[in-house]
């Protein structure tokens, strides 16, 4: 199993002022398969310190991954550092430099020295072409170890990743990833999820990884083999035990998912919300397609608006409040009717933090649903911050629908 070492450069990244996205991505990419990362490092953008990470990586690992210093600028320093390394003399390679020349032209910019530098790389390395920026990355090769250098602009690095080193390393070292199974859940708890797996009866060879983030988790399976045998016969247990919860149609996330069942079912959606704020329409419209099924939303954060343009009753407000499941009942009624939609959500409750009492602290969130001619309200009481209520919310409010059509007919 090839071990790799991802090194990361840039005084950005050891200021804090810039997030490393680089090195999750990389590594998410070598998760599963026959390749293992046994190490992340960063260093700041002095010369000495990438070759001494170089060169100690070299004696770890076999294969290195770099990230950042190919720029144009003084301490973009990682093709002098790799060529330290290997011994070997920096050249200009002519495609690349042909094209930052195209570039600049068609900019009406002049080129000086400096931009010259992003088209350098080591002498006798094989050179990786960047699609979308200037500066291309490049492996060296020595005694069975390989250093690979890419830009730090993260949609660069991911793309060449993607298209051009995994396929070298399937060459080079038959890379392959048919060790691990991935599924991704909602509207369960990481504690349930591990209990739940417990009852499987699963083979003892397997490692099993559970996180959460946002009320979203991801349960992963791997092998320690090679290949993860009974792979079928582990995806039908997992998928069967775990139905009510797993993201299908390839969705990455609850919206998405609702949006392709809306979309399957042929209905129309519309929002109310108040203590969410549109969040719930947000996550809706940022899936693409979403146009198809989604209407509009009313943001009815007032009682004015509440009344006035919802229809929501005087009585209802007075003798049970705004935060209460009869204002959610009719928010969804109406704004159904409103917008001509077959299905609608509606929400309203205390975000904090403050505006609790007793009988409704903060986090009581009341929810409500219109689905063809079905209606039904509900309250959580959810703990946090404000932006945690106002995301957990939104997050169950989407986890309701998406359960409830699931099982529509």
């Amino acid at each position: 199993m090839p071990a790799v070492i991802i090194i990361s450069t840039g005084d950005e990244l050891l200021y804090g002022t810039t997030l490393n996205t680089n090195s999750t991505f990389i590594s998410s990419l070598f998760f599963g398969s026959n390749f293992k990362v046994i190490k992340h490092v960063t260093v700041g953008d002095d010369i000495n310190s990438i070759v001494t990470s170089i060169s100690e990586s070299i004696d770890e690992a076999d294969v290195i991954i770099t990230t950042g210093g190919l720029g144009p600028t003084d301490d973009d320093n990682t093709v002098e550092a790799v060529c330290r390394v290997f011994k070997t003399n920096i050249v200009t390679d002519e495609e690349s430099d042909k094209k930052t020349m195209d570039y600049f032209k068609s900019m009406n910019f002049s080129l000086n020295k400096l931009d010259s530098k992003m088209s350098t790389v080591p002498e006798n390395s094989y050179v990786i072409k960047n699609k979308y920026g200037l500066a291309p990355g490049f492996v060296m090769e020595s005694d069975g170890k390989i250093v690979i250098s890419l830009p730090g602009v993260p949609a660069e690095t991911e793309d060449m990743m993607v298209q051009r080193v995994i396929p070298y390393l399937k060459d080079k070292y038959s890379f392959h990833e048919n060790m691990k199974l991935a599924y991704r859940m909602s509207g369960i708890r990481e504690s349930d999820i591990n209990t739940m797996v417990n009852e499987i009866s699963l083979p003892d060879y397997l490692r099993i990884g559970i996180t959460s983030k946002s009320g979203i988790c991801d349960l992963i399976i791997t092998g320690m083999s090679e290949n993860l045998t009974e792979k079928d016969n582990i995806d039908s247990l997992i998928k069967s035990k775990f139905i009510k919860y797993i993201l299908n149609y390839d969705a990455v996330s609850p919206e998405q998912e609702l949006v392709f069942l809306l979309r399957d079912k042929g209905l129309t959606i519309s929002t109310a919300e108040s203590c969410t704020g549109g969040l719930i329409a947000k996550r809706i419209t940022d899936i693409a397609g979403s146009s198809e099924v989604y209407k509009g939303s009313v943001v009815a954060y007032s009682n004015e608006i509440k009344t006035e343009f919802l229809g929501v009753s005087d009585d209802t407000l007075r003798i049970h409040g705004a935060v209460s499941e009869n204002t959610a009942a009719e928010m969804a009624a109406s704004v159904k009717k409103k917008f001509k939609t077959d299905v609608s959500i509606s929400t309203t409750g205390i975000a904090g933090p403050g505006g609790g009492s007793d009988s409704k602290p903060v986090g009581t969130v009341c929810f409500g649903f219109a689905i063809n001619e079905y209606r039904h309200t509900f309250t959580k009481q959810i703990r946090g911050n404000r932006d945690r209520i106002r995301t957990f919310s939104s997050l169950y409010a989407i986890n309701f629908l998406r359960d409830y059509l699931k099982n529509l007919n």
